[in-house]
Formats: C-alpha cells, structure tokens, sequence
C-alpha cells in the first residue's frame, strides 16, 4: 500500500486536473451558446462598414457567400448583423463635383440592394426604422458619409444629404479639408475645425445628421464638442491608451469629453488601431508596398507578407478588442461604447478570429468571459449607437422650430 500511495496521489490530482479542464472546456461551450443566442435574439448594430465602395470598385454580388470581402449577407446573417451604417466614402483627392458623383454612384448601387432584396434588406433613416426592420428579420442598411469635401463650399448641400438618407458625416479622412484638420495628415491649416467647418457642424445638427469625429486631430475633436449642441460619435476608433503616439485613436481625455456630450465612441476592430506593435509593423508594410510599387495580392506581394508575418506580429485578437471596450467602459461608463468594426475598410488586418462580419458572437463571448451582463451586452450591440442617434434627431426637431439666422 505504501508503494501505491504515491501514484494513487497522482492519480488523484491527474483527475481533478481532467475534471477541472473538463469544467472550463464546458463552461466555455456554454459561454459561447450563450454568445449565439444572444446574436440571434439581440439587435447587433455596426457603426462603420465600407461596403458600398468596396462595390463601387471592384462588383460583386453580396447576396451570397463572397470570399474576397469581409461583408456579405450571407455572412451578416450567420454574425446576427442587423444594422449596417453603410460607408460612402469619397477619396480626399477627389474635388466636390467629382465626389457627389462618386457618392450618388454608390448610393445607387446600396439601394439597389434594398430593391432587389426586399426580404432581406431595408433602408433606415432613423432608429425607429432600424429597430422595424429588426422585428420583420430584415438587415437594415442606412447611409453615412465618410469625409465631408464633397460638401465644397456649399452648406445647402448637407440639407440635400439629408435627404438622401445620411445618419452621419465623417468631418475628413486621410487630409485636411476645408472643414477641418485630419489626423493623418501633417498639414493642418486650421489648427482644429475651420470657420466654414463651424458652420458645417451646425448645420449639421439643424438637419439632424450625426457629426463623427474619427480621423479628426484632437483639436478637431475639442472644439467640435464645443460647437456642436448635439452628441457626437466616433464611429471607428479605438483608445490610445493601448497605441500611444497614435493619435488616429482617442486619448482618454477626448473619450470622457465625447461621453460627457453624451455621445458614444465604436471601437474599431483593425489591428493597428488594437495593439501598437501591430500598429507599428503594419506602417512597416504599408510604407514597403509604397516604396516598390509591389502589389498586395501579387505573388511577391503576398510571399512577402507571409515571410514578414512569422517573425513580426500584425494581428490582434479579441481578447485585445475588448481591453478596449473595457477601457472606454472603465474611464467613462458602459453607455459610450460600441463596434465600429472597419471591416472591408481595413484592408489585411482583421484580427485572428474576427474574419468578417460573422465574428460578432466571437466579441460577445468574450465579453461574457469577463463578467459582463446580457443588459451591458445589448447596450455595447446597439442601443448606445441608437440613443445617441435619436438624441441627435430630437435635437435637429428643436433647432428647425428657432428662427432661421
């Protein structure tokens, strides 16, 4: 008996290892039904996703199954996607003419998707329509428009987006424009929002069009937020807390500001904006393809990509995602945060796990890991996008009922 003490004490303790992995490996299944439940019963909206230029640039049909995008129906349906803010975005290089074209090109082609679908997809101008479309299993598509120049020098003009459907604006994107500074750009003549751009935003919130924020500098951002009587958004950025020197996230200090406005900040899923080491060999490979002229889905191109990517880290994970979510949540409150995912806008740096639109649940499961509610859940999914949303719209009511000038 002696001699079997010791190997039925490892014996032991082998079988409480097994039992306890045994518990975790269920646990986690469980974790993950939960997860799927949640994105089939629940309203997951997405704040920002390129499709329509992806569209406009390179036709395909989204009603099936299409590999080569991160948007598909067929996949948003499997993600439980119900909302999709729809991007036009207008390249900075193009002048306001050439712009409208552009955006009147492909808000033909998003809702024609509306047309030939109209048992999968709808329009949406408000949250009440979204949240329609939701009780009748439709995908709602509504409009945005990302970088503001094919506005010009016309403020009339915001009026006519308006009623074409846009929820929101995105002020500039890779330059400065003749609304405001970008921060991607090192030129940055109005050192925050121009005199013109202070007129854009009111207008803005007149006709009830979300102002967003996200590749403003930061001192777009603060006077925005001091222009603006309405909230304001961030459709895709993430926190600077985890890439510091990245000013294309958002410091902590514009995070609370945006949520003492009341608006609410959606975290974009690419790597870059996730993890500065990413951030950092990502620029790497940007500025290699830029300096040869290599393209990416070449054979060099991508033998190079694959050589690169086995010493040097370019993705993150949603373990990473949701440090950001918890930090927004930590620092300012669980009414302020939501996915603005990026996806077809990203280009090759989706995080592992998080391939496309039918990643949702993957987000959800971690969320629920780390002990948040099925309330703080929805709230993260949708509804915090949506109150900020109709918060927006009430305020548009009120300013239309003042007198003019």
């Amino acid at each position: 008996m002696g001699k079997l003490l010791p190997f039925l004490t490892v014996l032991s303790f082998v079988f409480a290892v097994a039992c306890r992995n045994n518990s975790v490996v269920e646990t986690d299944t469980g974790i993950q039904e939960t997860a799927r439940k949640i994105c089939e019963e629940q309203l997951i909206l997405d704040s920002h996703i390129d499709w329509p230029e992806r569209l406009y640039s390179s036709p395909a049909d989204l009603s099936q199954l299409t590999e080569s995008r991160d948007f598909d129906l067929v996949r948003a349906k499997t993600g439980g996607l119900n909302a999709v803010l729809s991007v036009l975005y207008v390249p900075a290089e193009l002048g306001p003419e050439e712009g409208r074209f552009m955006l009147d090109s492909m808000l033909d082609l998003v809702t024609g998707y509306a047309v030939r679908y109209p048992d999968r997809v709808a329009l949406a101008r408000n949250p009440g329509e979204v949240a329609a479309n939701f009780a009748k299993g439709l995908l709602s598509i509504p409009l945005c428009l990302e970088n503001g120049s094919p506005i010009g020098d016309d403020l009339s003009y915001i009026e006519a987006l308006q009623k074409k459907g846009m929820a929101y604006i995105t002020l500039c994107h890779a330059k400065s424009n003749q609304i405001c500074d970008s921060n991607y750009d090192s030129i940055r003549p109005w050192k925050g929002v121009s005199p013109f751009g202070e007129e854009v935003i009111r207008e803005m919130n007149r006709q009830g069009i979300m102002i967003d924020i996200s590749h403003s500098t930061d001192s777009t951002v603060v006077q925005a937020l001091r222009i603006s009587e309405a909230p304001i958004v961030a459709t895709h950025s993430s926190c600077r807390h985890f890439t510091p020197g990245f000013e294309r996230n958002l410091s902590d200090t514009l995070i609370k500001a945006i949520a003492e406005k009341n608006g609410v900040v959606m975290i974009g899923f690419s790597s870059m904006f996730l993890d500065s080491t990413c951030s950092v060999n990502s620029e790497y490979l940007l500025n290699w393809f830029d300096s040869t002229g290599v393209a990416w889905e070449s054979q060099e191109g991508t033998e190079f990509m694959q050589t690169f990517s086995v010493t040097h880290k370019l993705r993150a994970d949603a373990a990473q995602l949701v440090d950001h979510i918890d930090h927004v949540v930590r620092i300012a409150g669980i009414d302020y945060v939501g996915f603005g995912s990026d996806f077809d806008g990203m280009g090759p740096s989706q995080p592992t796990g998080l391939p496309d639109v039918s990643s949702y649940p993957v987000v959800v499961a971690e969320m629920l890991r780390r002990g948040y509610s099925g309330e703080e859940v929805v709230k993260v999914l949708s509804k915090n996008f949506l109150r900020v949303w109709q918060e927006v719209l009430n305020v548009s009511i009120v300013l239309q009922k003042e007198p003019a000038g």
